[in-house]
């Protein structure tokens, strides 16, 4: 995304998914209704706007660790690759605002959670132990299968001040099902408030940060191919150079801004603080470090 304040949910380059070499995430756009399933992308700040209009932006208000960009998933996501070495180690995720000003406080569809009522104001029999969970369901390569159950909101507590809805980023690590990594990730949505039609609460997560790992090729990448400008740095830096995921990190090792790349990108080092970092490449080929000056 170039603009700010901006959302892609309609695929890219007409494939049904978002391309960030290796990783995918799924994507079915409808025309005539111009919505999607899936994934969409976005780089949404507002967390105080409720309801359906407000669907592409995330609870924390930005990606993780500040990042400009991230994903939106929505009714049966996906994050897999058609390379079958890579596998996917974790990400980050988090509500959205659609889903979690609709828990916190209700809306004309879903029910404000702790309440023993729904929207409508009936009692719904589930005396306000609420909760709204996402099951993530890993494949690893021989096709085993096996899920972590996390919870986006949980009221089920006996003390009260216990009651939480997420609006931070949390790290989900998907060695702990499989040590390798999962080669395909899928997720399907739970939660207590149900009506005529299926679950109330908005079916939409955040995710952000997705790391992986796979063999590198024998070749090595080769540092010449890629030019960085200016450097020293203030505002924008020009990376140019053959397509692969980039990821900046501070000395110290912190991940601060991860995207993928392809041959032609803008990175904004306005809002960092003077110092040394590190841009790492990693492409097929293998990897490429340098050193950025602030």
């Amino acid at each position: 995304l170039t603009d700010p304040e901006s959302y892609d949910n309609d695929g890219t380059d007409g494939n049904p998914y978002f391309d960030f070499d290796p990783i995918l995430l799924n994507n079915t756009y409808d025309q005539e209704w111009g919505s999607f399933t899936g994934f969409a992308i976005s780089n949404i700040t507002d967390n105080t706007t409720p309801g359906y209009g407000n669907q592409f932006s995330a609870y924390p208000g930005a990606g993780s660790d500040n990042s400009v960009g991230y994903a939106v998933a929505y009714s049966n996501p996906e994050i897999y690759s058609e390379n079958e070495d890579v596998r996917i180690l974790s990400f980050d995720i988090s509500n959205t605002t659609y889903a979690g000003l609709s828990m916190l406080n209700g809306d004309s569809f879903g029910k404000k959670f702790g309440e023993p009522t729904n929207a409508s104001g009936e009692v719904d029999g589930t005396n306000g132990e609420d909760f709204f969970r996402v099951w993530i369901i890993c494949e690893n390569e021989t096709g085993s299968k096996d899920s972590i159950e996390f919870y986006l909101a949980d009221y089920r507590f006996t003390d009260n001040t216990e009651d939480y809805i997420i609006d931070t980023w949390e790290t989900v690590d998907l060695t702990e099902v499989f040590a390798g990594g999962a080669s395909k990730v899928s997720m399907r949505f739970e939660s207590s408030d149900i009506g005529d039609f299926g679950m109330n609460t908005p079916a939409y997560i955040a995710i952000d940060n997705i790391l992986w790992e796979a063999p590198l090729s024998i070749a090595e990448a080769n540092e010449s191919d890629f030019k960085t400008y200016p450097n020293p740095v203030q505002d924008k830096l020009v990376l140019e150079g053959p397509k692969g995921v980039v990821s900046i990190t501070t000395m110290s090792g912190r991940n601060i801004i991860e995207f993928a790349h392809n041959t032609n990108s803008s990175i904004d080092f306005s809002a960092l603080p003077s110092g040394i970092y590190i841009l790492n490449i990693a492409t097929d080929n293998g990897k490429v470090t340098k050193k950025i000056v602030k």
